[in-house]
């Protein structure tokens, strides 16, 4: 009976990382992954909007419809939609547009925080090598097509809650 004797540390190959810590490429995708994570921030601890009973439902509603907006990217890479481009389009913007579209419909104020995010998070997309600006805006037409779809569904929803409560 032969033994097989597992691989040795040493034949293992090292973690590869997108970019060389340190460098510039390195901290751009640092901003770029802690803007995601900024905008779940402020979509979930944002201050109360109105006083209705949906927000929280409302909230976890937005975080629904940017996940599906991201997952919406993921099939477009994995289908390569367009062909020379495999990471058309950018995940990263369809997710924070997302939520940055149904902030700003809530509360135009939103308008102030978001934007300068938004464009911050284009940049360093760019800069750490993610993504070139037309991959950019495919993620900002599927995080429309998706906010235009839900946002309708929303309204739709709300106005028949609206109207059964008002028959009761």
């Amino acid at each position: 009976m032969q033994s097989v004797e597992p691989p040795s540390p040493e034949a293992a190959p090292p973690l590869v990382l997108a970019h060389a810590i340190g460098s510039a490429e390195f901290y751009w995708a640092v901003v770029a992954e802690l803007s995601l994570v900024a905008f779940t921030v402020l979509l979930l601890l944002a201050p109360r909007w109105g006083r209705g009973s949906d927000v929280p439902f409302y909230r976890l509603f937005v975080l629904g419809a940017a996940l599906l907006a991201s997952l919406i990217t993921l099939i477009g890479k994995l289908l390569e939609v367009w062909p020379g481009h495999p990471l058309f389009p950018s995940g990263h913007t369809a997710y924070a547009l997302t939520i940055a579209a149904f902030l700003v419909t809530r509360d135009r104020r939103w308008l102030r925080v978001v934007a300068p995010l938004v464009g911050l998070l284009a940049v360093a997309l760019v800069l750490a090598h993610y993504h070139p600006p037309v991959d950019i805006a495919g993620g900002a037409a599927v995080s429309l097509a998706v906010f235009a779809v839900v946002s309708g569904g929303w309204r739709a929803w709300a106005a028949r809650r609206m109207g059964a409560s008002l028959r009761a």
